[in-house]
Formats: C-alpha cells, sequence, structure tokens
C-alpha cells in the first residue's frame, strides 16, 4: 500500500476549514461585536457570540466561546423553565463542544474527550439530540484517530440514527465520510467508495463546498487503491481545481492532500511547496496531528528526491511527535519512513529496529482492524434487514393497493352515488356552519370590543382626570410651574400608553411595567408622597418575549390607593409583583392600608367598588383572551391573617405568550 492511500485514510478528523476574505470577515465580526454591545437580553448576547465564534480569528473566538459558558451557566443557575432552559441549555452545550475542540487541535484528547462528554450530558438534558450526535462524532474521530475504530463505528451508527431521524444531511455525510475511511483501514476499498460516493452526494446535494475538495481527494485514492487510475486522476485533479479556485483560505490538511496529490504525479517541487504550507499553518495552530503529518510528507518528498539527510531529519521528528501524543497511526507512519530511508541507504542494522517497530505498531492497528471486521458485518445485516424489512413492507402496501383499486373499479357505480350524496349533504351542512360560525364570530368581536370600552373607561374615570386637572391647575395657580411641568408630562404619557394598549389584547410585561410605574408615578404626585410603591418582575421572565394583557392589575391598584392608603394617616406603600408559580404566571397587588373592614366603614361602596370595576371586568377579560386561564381572583383581608397587619392583598392567574 502506498503512501499516498495510507495517509489519508489514517488522517480522519478532517474537513476544511474555510474563511471568507479579511475585508469581508473583518466587516461581519466588527457588525456582531457593535450588536453584542446593544443587546438587552441575554439569549441574545448568547446568539451574537455564537455567530462570533463562527467567524472570529484564531486566537480571539476562544475567548468569546469562553464568555458564551459564563452567560449560559450564570443563567442555567437561576433555574429557568421551558424555552430558556432549552435555549440556555444549548449554549452551554456549544460553549462546551467547542472547548473539546480547543484541547483536540491541541493533541490533548483526554481533555477534548472530557469536554465532548459533558457537552452530551447538556445535550441529553435538554432533548438536542442534533448536538449530542455532533459532540459524540467528535468523541469517535479521536478514536479513530488513536486506532478505537470498533468503538467509533458505534459511536458514528448511532450518530448516524439521529442525523437521520432529525433530517440532518450534512451530519448524514460526516458519519458515511468517517464510515468510508474505516472501511479503507479495514482494506474493503469498495465499501469505502460507496460510503464516500454517500457523502459526496449529500454534500453536493446541499451545495456544502466546505467538504467538497476533501471528498473528491477521498474517492480519488479508493479508485486508486481500485486500480481504476482513470477516475483517480479525475477526482483528485479536480479536488485541487475547488481548493486553488476558490475565494477561500485552505487549511494545512487542504495543503497536505494536494502535496500527497503532486507526489503521486511525481511533481515534487510542486509536493514541497504545497508541504512547507501546511507545516507553517499546522504549526500556527499547534496542532501536533497535522506537525506530524506535515513532517512525514516531507520525509517522503526528500526521500524521492534521494536527499537522505533532510528526509531522515523530518521522520524523525514526526516519530518524536507521534510518541508524544501516543497515537499508533502516527508512530506507525514514522516508523515506516525511517524503515524506507535506511533500507535505500543499506544502513541494515537500524533498518531492522524501525521495520521491527512498524511490525508493532501495524500489529496493534491490525488486530483492532480485525474486529472492526466483524463488527462491520454485524451492522451490515442490521442495515440490509432494515432495508428488506422496508421493501417487504411497500410490497404489502402495494399489493393492498391494487386490491382496493379493484374493488373501487367494481363498486364505481355506487361510489359515484354515494359520493353525490355526501357531497350535497356536505354543502349543505358547510353553509349553515359557516352562517353560526359567522354569527359567532360577530358575537365574540362585540363582547371584545364592548369589554375594550369597559377597560377603557375603568381606567380614564372621570373622577381620576378631574382630580389629576385640578392637581395640575393647583400647582400652576402656586406658581410651581416644575410640578405642574412634570405632571403634565406624566398625565399626557398616561393618557397616550392607555388609548394605545386599549387597542390590543396582548403587551410586553415591559410595556406593561412602564405602563403601571407611570400611573403609579402620577398618583403619588397627586397625593403628594403619601405613599411609596415597588414593582417586582421575577428574573426568569423574559420581559420581552413574554406578553400579557395590558392594565389587568391597574383597577386594583386603584382601589388599594383609593381606598386602602386614602384613609391611613401615615405613609403607606404598594406592591405589586409578577412571577411564575407551577407553571403559572401570577400578579399580586398588595398594600397595607386601612382594609377593606375599616374601609367600608369610612366609604360604604368600597365593596361595590371592588365587584364591579375590578374583579367583573378582569374576569371577562382573561375569559374571553383565553378559555383555558383560571379567572379566578383571590381578594384577601391582611387583618384576617394576622391582626398585627392591615391592608388587602389582590392575587390572580394572567394568561400570557411567548412571542
Amino acid at each position: 500500500m502506498n503512501y499516498l492511500n495510507r495517509h489519508t485514510y489514517i488522517v480522519i478528523f478532517f474537513f476544511l476549514i474555510i474563511q471568507q476574505s479579511a475585508f469581508a470577515q473583518n466587516k461581519m465580526v466588527e457588525s456582531l461585536k457593535s450588536e453584542l454591545k446593544t443587546a438587552k437580553h441575554d439569549t441574545v448576547r448568547c446568539d451574537v457570540l455564537d455567530q462570533l465564534i463562527e467567524v472570529a480569528p484564531e486566537g480571539e473566538w476562544q475567548a468569546y466561546n469562553g464568555q458564551l459558558s459564563q452567560l449560559a451557566v450564570k443563567n442555567l443557575a437561576l433555574k429557568p423553565n421551558g424555552r430558556l432552559f432549552t435555549l440556555y441549555s444549548k449554549y452551554y452545550a456549544i460553549a462546551l463542544h467547542n472547548q473539546g475542540i480547543i484541547f483536540s487541535e491541541q493533541s490533548n484528547d483526554e481533555k477534548a474527550v472530557e469536554y465532548f462528554n459533558k457537552s452530551i450530558e447538556i445535550s441529553k438534558l435538554s432533548g438536542n439530540k442534533n448536538e449530542f450526535a455532533i459532540s459524540l462524532q467528535a468523541i469517535a474521530q479521536i478514536d479513530i484517530r488513536k486506532g478505537n475504530n470498533t468503538k467509533a463505528l458505534n459511536q458514528l451508527y448511532e450518530c448516524l440514527k439521529i442525523f437521520e431521524e432529525v433530517n440532518d444531511d450534512i451530519g448524514i455525510a460526516d458519519v458515511h465520510l468517517s464510515i468510508g475511511n474505516i472501511s479503507y483501514l479495514q482494506r474493503d476499498y469498495r465499501k469505502a467508495l460507496e460510503h464516500h460516493i454517500k457523502s459526496h452526494d449529500l454534500y453536493l446535494k446541499n451545495k456544502y463546498e466546505v467538504a467538497l475538495s476533501t471528498i473528491n481527494f477521498k474517492i480519488g485514492v479508493d479508485y486508486n487503491a481500485l486500480k481504476d487510475y482513470t477516475k483517480a486522476l479525475q477526482y483528485l485533479q479536480k479536488s485541487i481545481d475547488l481548493i486553488e479556485n476558490s475565494d477561500y483560505e485552505p487549511n494545512s490538511v487542504a495543503y497536505l492532500n494536494i502535496a500527497q496529490i503532486f507526489i503521486y504525479q511525481n511533481k515534487y517541487d510542486k509536493a514541497l511547496d504545497y508541504a512547507y504550507k501546511g507545516l507553517k499553518v499546522a504549526e500556527s495552530m499547534q496542532n501536533k496531528v497535522e506537525i506530524n503529518h506535515s513532517h512525514i510528507v516531507l520525509s517522503k518528498i526528500f526521500r524521492l528526491q534521494k536527499k537522505y539527510n533532510l528526509s531522515l531529519s523530518h521522520a524523525d521528528t514526526a516519530l518524536l511527535i507521534g510518541q508524544k501524543i501516543e497515537h499508533p497511526a502516527e508512530i506507525n507512519m514514522a516508523a515506516k519512513q525511517l524503515y524506507e530511508i535506511y533500507t535505500e541507504t543499506k544502513q541494515t542494522e537500524k533498518d531492522n529496529k524501525y521495520n521491527q517497530l512498524y511490525i508493532e505498531t501495524k500489529s496493534i492497528l491490525d488486530n483492532q482492524e480485525s474486529k472492526n471486521a466483524l463488527l462491520e458485518q454485524k451492522l451490515k445485516y442490521e442495515y440490509e434487514k432494515k432495508e428488506l424489512l422496508t421493501k417487504a413492507e411497500n410490497e404489502k402496501k402495494l399489493m393492498e393497493l391494487t386490491s382496493v383499486n379493484e374493488r373501487n373499479i367494481l363498486r364505481k357505480n355506487i361510489w359515484l352515488i354515494v359520493f353525490g350524496s355526501v357531497l350535497i349533504l356536505l354543502t349543505v351542512s358547510a353553509f349553515f356552519l359557516y352562517k353560526n360560525f359567522k354569527q359567532k364570530s360577530i358575537i365574540t368581536n362585540q363582547k371584545n370590543n364592548l369589554l375594550k370600552q369597559k377597560l377603557l373607561v375603568s381606567q380614564m374615570n372621570p373622577h381620576f382626570i378631574f382630580n389629576s386637572l385640578n392637581a395640575i391647575q393647583n400647582y400652576i395657580f402656586k406658581q410651581d410651574s416644575l410640578k405642574a411641568g412634570n405632571y403634565l408630562t406624566q398625565f399626557s404619557e398616561l393618557i397616550r400608553m392607555i388609548l394605545d394598549y386599549s387597542r390590543k389584547d396582548y403587551i410586553s410585561v415591559e410595556s406593561e411595567v412602564k405602563l403601571l410605574n407611570t400611573y403609579l408615578e402620577l398618583q403619588k404626585l397627586r397625593f403628594e408622597n403619601k405613599f411609596d410603591f415597588e414593582i417586582k418582575v421575577d428574573n426568569t421572565i423574559d420581559r420581552e418575549s413574554i406578553h400579557i394583557p395590558p392594565m389587568l392589575a391597574q383597577p386594583f391598584i386603584e382601589n388599594a390607593i383609593e381606598h386602602g392608603l386614602f384613609y391611613k394617616k401615615d405613609k403607606g406603600r404598594v406592591d405589586v409583583k409578577l412571577f411564575f408559580e407551577n407553571n403559572y404566571l401570577i400578579y399580586e397587588i398588595e398594600d397595607d392600608g386601612v382594609g377593606i373592614e375599616e374601609a367600608m366603614k369610612l366609604k360604604n361602596k368600597l365593596k361595590s367598588s371592588y365587584e364591579s370595576l375590578a374583579t367583573i371586568i378582569t374576569k371577562e377579560r382573561m375569559n374571553t383572551l383565553s378559555e383555558q386561564a383560571k379567572s379566578d381572583i383571590e381578594i384577601i383581608d391582611k387583618k384576617t391573617i394576622s391582626i398585627n397587619h392591615s391592608g388587602v392583598k389582590v392575587r390572580f392567574v394572567v394568561p400570557y405568550k411567548e412571542i
């Protein structure tokens, strides 16, 4: 087996990593950096960081990955539910996977596998099958590189099932590429070609240009092993053309692939040029595996040119690296180079030494390959059995369909009569259903419009407007223009928001908080700081994406101020809370006023106000907006709970949507 073939298929963990031109890339990076600075929510920041990791240059994307990991961990510590948990788990799994890639490129396989496994665990918890398969495939790549092909095959077939389930064509293509590589190592060249062609077709179908040069290279080497030299040269040349005619910059693996093609064509000067380019890129990335491969390619070129001193130097370096990273495949290739150098220079003692090392490492690989051959036969059987079952099922369905068609022909006239009758019946039914639906729709719309009018009236009752204007007038008479201006500004802003939001069924939590804050500030000015207030929104609530019906809490806040705090001698307080409880969104309005019982004594109409203004309208609105929502409103006189407390607590469930 010539070195071109052997080297190509021991290098498993490679896909062409491309970058756009420096100008376009820098422009995209700067745009994303700007977006990161202005992002208001951590979900947006995580998304931007994920994009930055893809396009940022070497040495910079690693820092963004660290930020992504920290941000995801911070939010997961808050124990979010639903969509937020899934989202932050996804980003944390991505960050862990990327850290595994960093260690893998440094040939720290133990650490790389540790982080890939961490990513898999997080993906399992969040149900992210695709990310699970991607990390599992990365572990399989490391196992292939270390010669653990049996284990790798198990992992790859598991990945294949997941990628097929989620319809990820690129993932499926990647798996076939790796299985083809293992098949080549087992010297089953036809099976290798079969998998590589499947991979090629999927890459081509999805226009995945980054991998086209690689897969053409591999198919060319498959044909070379099968002694179809015409097709081999055709695909190898296509691999070179795809790289050289591309606007993208190839990585070390791409350069080494081209170098090996030129070796095959006996164009050693061109081969040297590309091999040195590959070495330079590999050294800049500190990728020990690719540095090892670069030295082996250089050693082979110099040996073919009879420059044995240079060939020996590179082979020795490759052997040291292979032994350091403990990869039997890399040691095997370096030992073979040294054996061939010493054989050609007739140094018998040394060539025996390295021939022995070559045989020992080859024995390790061959033993593993024997196990893989048995496993692949089993996998092949299961796969073909699945195809046979599918074929049998399809034939059964075809027979049933044929039988149905024959019966339909015999009963054609009967079916025509039945069909005509059913059609007439359906037409009549559809007409009446349409009329009924239209009437219900009109009634529902009228009911919604009536509720909106009631809501608008309840927020803009004449008493409140009169008192507000009277307060503004009073400040003007006192020549306190600053307070009059502030009051008038807040009053006009409140009226604008009420008019705007009364037309909408749902508004964001952020808009609701702004409305309530403006209303309470205005009331606080009106009552000359007779009370303090606080609006608390749970940290797990995304204020922008969670939407609720507008102004559900306002009638209860008004009751708290007008009937609770108004009659209190000392300074009072209103607390408004919005939080999740048992997957329900809860509103809670609490004051420390005189309470219901005392307020009824001071103003006999308080109970009527609670029921008609707040309870009835709010119940009707919630029932209309969400038939499944709980519309019970709990009103508690705090004095009934503890004699030392006064005031009222109102609590109810809020319908909400995630947008």
